[in-house]
C-alpha cells in the first residue's frame, strides 16, 4: 500500500504542479479579463456534476464491488450493466448541457461583453463535450481503482493540464480563451480512451439487462445521498462565481485562480492517501472489521492536516513574492497580483479543511453512513450563500473568499464532531488540540517569515529570497512544533524519513 500511495501521490503532485504552470500560462495570456470570467463561469456549471462523479462512483460502487468478491462472474455482469447506464447518462448530460447553455448563453456574459457571445458558445460546446467524457472516465476509474490499478488511473491526471498548456501556448493568439477549453476537451477524450482500453469493458448493448444490476434501490438511494453530501465541494464554486459576477470585471478570475491554488493544495496533500486507502477500508467494513482500522485512519488524517497546514502557512506568508515572480506578466500587473494575494489565503485555509474532509468522507462511505453528511451537504451551501452575500457587500470578492473558508471550517468541525460521537476513543479532544498546536506553530513560523521577508528581499533576488524564507519557515516551524508543543507526529515523520533515507543508501 505504501508503494501505491507514493506513486499515486507523486502523480497527483505532478498534476498539481502542471496545474500551477497552466495557471501561469493562463495569467500571462489572458490575465483577469472578461474572457477568463466567462471561461471560469461556464466551467463551473458542469463541474457541479463532473467534480463529484469520481467520488460518487468510488464511494458507492467500490463498497458494492466488495460484496461480489467471492463471485467474479456476477461482478462482471454488474459492472457491465451499470456501464451501459453510465454511458447513456453521459450522452444525455452532454446533449442537454450543450442545448441549455447555448439557449441561455447570455447569462454568462454581461451587457458590455456582447462581442464575446460566439466565443462563449464555442467554449461551452467544448467544455460540455469534455465533461461527458469525464463522467464515463470516472466510472471506469472506479473499476480500475477497485482492482488496484492505481497508477493507470493516477498518471492520466497529468493529461488535462499538459494539453491545456500546449494548446494555449500554440493557439492562444488565434483562439483566445477557446484554446483552454480545446485542450480540456482533447485531454479528457484521450483519458477516456486510455481507461476504456485498460478496463476491458464492452460496448455491446445487446447484453444489457437491468435485472443484472443487484442492489438497485440501495445504489440509487446511496448515490442520491452521496450527491447531496458532495454539494459543498462543487456547488459553492458556481455560487461564488455568480456573486462575484455582480462585482467589478476580473472578480470571477481572482476567485477562479484562488480555487486552483486550493485544489492544488488539497489534492496534493490528501487525494493520494484517500484513493489508495479507500478500497481496503471498504473491504474492512464490509467484513465487519472496520473498527480495527480507526487508529490508522486517525493517524493518516493527522499527517494530512499537518502537511496541508504547513504548506498553506508557507504559501500565505510568501504569497506576494511568489505571485509576483510567477504571475506578474502580460496583462496581469502588480495591482492584479495584490488583488489575488488578498483573497488566495482564504482559499488556502479552506483547502486545509477540504484535505481533511477528503479522508473523513471515505470513512462515512465505507461504513455506509450517508444520511448525516447528506444533510450537511444541503445545509452548507445555504450557509455559504448567506455568508458570501453579506460579506461581499463589505469586502467585495475577498468577502466571498472569507465566507468560503468559514463555511468549510464549519463543515469540517461538524463532521469531526459526528464521527467522534459515533466511536469511542476516536477523534477525541486530543485530536482537536493537535490541530490547535499545529496551527499555532504554523502561525508563529508565518509571522517570523513575514517580518524578516522585507530585509531578505532588499539584499538578494526574489527567487533566492523565497528559498531562504522557506528554510526559515521550516526551521521555526520545527522548533515550535517539536520542542515547544511536542507534536509526536513530527518525530514519527522524521523517523520515517531517516529509515527511508538509510534504505535508499543501502540499495
Amino acid at each position: 500500500m505504501i508503494k501505491n500511495t507514493f506513486l499515486v501521490t507523486i502523480c497527483l503532485i505532478l498534476s498539481s504542479v502542471l496545474g500551477f504552470v497552466a495557471q501561469i500560462v493562463f495569467v500571462s495570456s489572458f490575465g483577469a479579463s472578461g474572457e477568463m470570467d466567462i471561461y471560469f463561469t461556464i466551467l463551473s456549471i458542469p463541474a457541479v456534476v463532473t467534480g463529484i462523479s469520481p467520488m460518487i462512483f468510488s464511494s458507492v460502487l467500490i463498497p458494492t464491488f466488495a460484496k461480489f468478491k467471492s463471485n467474479q462472474l456476477e461482478l462482471n455482469k454488474f459492472i457491465s450493466s451499470v456501464w451501459k447506464l453510465i454511458l447513456i447518462f453521459a450522452i444525455l448530460f452532454t446533449s442537454i448541457g450543450i442545448l441549455l447553455s447555448v439557449i441561455n448563453i447570455d447569462l454568462f456574459i454581461s451587457e458590455t461583453q456582447s462581442n464575446l457571445r460566439n466565443i462563449a458558445i464555442q467554449v461551452s460546446l467544448m467544455i460540455w463535450i469534455g465533461s461527458g467524457f469525464i463522467i464515463m472516465s470516472s466510472y471506469l476509474s472506479a473499476i480500475l481503482n477497485y482492482n488496484k490499478h492505481f497508477f493507470k488511473v493516477a498518471w492520466t491526471s497529468l493529461l488535462p493540464a499538459s494539453f491545456m498548456i500546449i494548446i494555449v501556448l500554440l493557439f492562444h493568439e488565434k483562439l483566445g480563451v477557446r484554446s483552454i477549453s480545446l485542450g480540456f476537451c482533447i485531454a479528457f477524450i484521450l483519458q477516456f480512451i486510455i481507461f476504456f482500453k485498460a478496463s476491458k469493458i464492452s460496448l455491446n448493448f445487446f447484453s444489457f439487462n437491468i435485472k443484472q444490476i443487484q442492489y438497485k434501490k440501495l445504489l440509487l438511494k446511496q448515490s442520491g445521498l452521496v450527491i447531496l453530501s458532495l454539494l459543498p465541494f462543487t456547488i459553492l464554486v458556481p455560487i461564488g462565481f455568480f456573486l462575484a459576477s455582480q462585482l467589478e470585471t476580473g472578480s470571477v478570475s481572482y476567485l477562479g485562480y484562488s480555487q486552483s491554488f486550493a485544489g492544488f493544495l488539497s489534492v496534493a496533500t490528501s487525494m493520494g492517501v484517500s484513493i489508495v486507502s479507500f478500497p481496503d477500508l471498504a473491504d474492512k467494513f464490509a467484513n465487519k472489521e472496520g473498527k480495527s482500522s480507526l487508529y490508522k485512519f486517525e493517524k493518516k488524517l493527522r499527517y494530512v492536516l499537518l502537511i496541508a497546514m504547513f504548506a498553506a502557512g508557507a504559501f500565505i506568508a510568501l504569497r506576494i513574492p511568489i505571485l509576483t515572480l510567477f504571475y506578474q506578466r502580460g496583462s496581469f500587473d502588480s495591482e492584479s497580483v495584490n488583488n489575488l494575494a488578498s483573497v488566495v489565503p482564504w482559499y488556502l485555509l479552506a483547502a486545509v479543511f477540504v484535505a481533511g474532509l477528503n479522508l473523513l468522507r471515505n470513512l462515512f462511505y465505507s461504513k455506509g453512513e450517508f444520511k448525516y453528511i447528506a444533510r450537511l451537504g444541503l445545509i452548507i451551501p445555504i450557509i455559504f450563500f448567506v455568508l458570501a452575500g453579506f460579506l461581499k457587500e463589505i469586502f467585495s470578492f475577498v468577502g466571498i473568499g472569507v465566507a468560503y473558508a468559514l463555511t468549510f471550517a464549519i463543515l469540517f468541525l461538524m463532521t469531526v464532531n459526528y464521527a467522534k460521537n459515533k466511536e469511542v476513543l476516536f477523534l477525541t479532544n486530543n485530536f482537536l488540540f493537535f490541530i490547535l498546536k499545529n496551527a499555532i506553530s504554523v502561525i508563529i513560523a508565518s509571522l517570523i517569515v513575514m517580518l524578516t521577508l522585507p530585509f531578505i528581499l532588499n539584499s538578494t533576488s526574489q527567487l533566492i529570497s523565497i528559498a531562504c524564507s522557506l528554510v526559515i519557515f521550516l526551521f521555526v516551524y520545527l522548533l515550535s512544533s517539536k520542542f515547544i508543543f511536542r507534536l509526536k507526529e513530527i518525530d514519527e515523520i522524521t523517523s520515517l524519513l531517516i529509515i527511508k533515507f538509510k534504505s535508499i543508501n543501502k540499495s
